[in-house]
């Protein structure tokens, strides 16, 4: 006998469940490991700190280095298991001062924000810790990866009846148009991790908790370079157990 849609859709979910759990486990076992072997290697260039070389000690560094961005990795990975179980809590989130919040943080003399907002709903109930971990990672997408001396940031935020629509505009360099399917994938970056010190793993979690939520994120080009990204958030928001 066939299975029925609902045997489906539950197969589907303990699937899901049991994978999410297993990089949950994995990602957060491993990182005791990684601790070890960067301390190990700490205690014995320490040992050692008088009969190294500069390839022997810059090789050290390489390796610390490298363990470092693995346990980065860990935890960008352990972060997007737990999206649909962690900071769930639903509270009233005003987006003026939560953009201004998250604008305070990359303020300097080398970045400049400007906000368009005519929005009239500036208050509203919602997954509050999670709206903000959005803003915070395409903000901080925009900033690292710009290769400008200034740094020109712009967001538009736009009011429907259902939702909230927010633009993310840069004057960074754009990313090449072969490589955008690619960009909401997790660890892929578009700069080699040693050009710039990332993981790849925030869009990836911007677009799962998007989609937890029932909204959705994408990625155009700018007019002259540079990127926008596009959310759209929901105003009220129904999480399925």
């Amino acid at each position: 006998m066939e299975k029925s849609q609902q045997d489906c859709q539950e197969e589907l979910a303990a699937l899901k469940k049991e994978f999410d759990d297993f990089v949950y486990i994995v990602s957060h076992d491993i990182k005791s490991p990684m601790r070890a072997i960067a301390n190990i290697a700490t205690w014995i260039e320490e040992d050692l700190s008088n009969g190294l070389t500069q390839d022997v000690t810059t090789n050290f560094e390489l390796l610390k280095n490298r363990v470092n961005r693995l346990e980065n990795m860990m935890n960008g990975l352990l972060e997007l298991s737990r999206v649909e179980r962690a900071e769930l809590e639903f509270y009233c989130v005003n987006i003026p001062k939560v953009m201004s919040s998250c604008f305070d943080l990359y303020r300097n003399n080398h970045v400049e924000f400007t906000l368009d907002t005519t929005i009239v709903t500036e208050n509203f109930i919602t997954l509050g810790a999670k709206f903000q971990k959005v803003i915070l990672g395409l903000l901080d997408n925009a900033v690292r990866f710009n290769d400008k001396e200034q740094i020109k940031i712009r967001v538009t935020i736009l009011e429907s009846d259902d939702e909230f629509t927010i633009e993310i505009t840069d004057n960074g360099p754009g990313i090449p148009e072969e490589v955008v399917p690619k960009i909401f994938s997790i660890f892929y970056t578009v700069n080699s991790k040693d050009v710039f010190n990332t993981t790849g793993a925030g869009l990836a979690i911007s677009c799962k908790i998007l989609k937890l939520v029932g909204g959705k994120l994408k990625y155009t080009a700018g007019i002259s370079n540079g990127s926008i990204f596009t959310l759209n958030w929901p105003k009220n928001i129904i999480l399925k157990n």
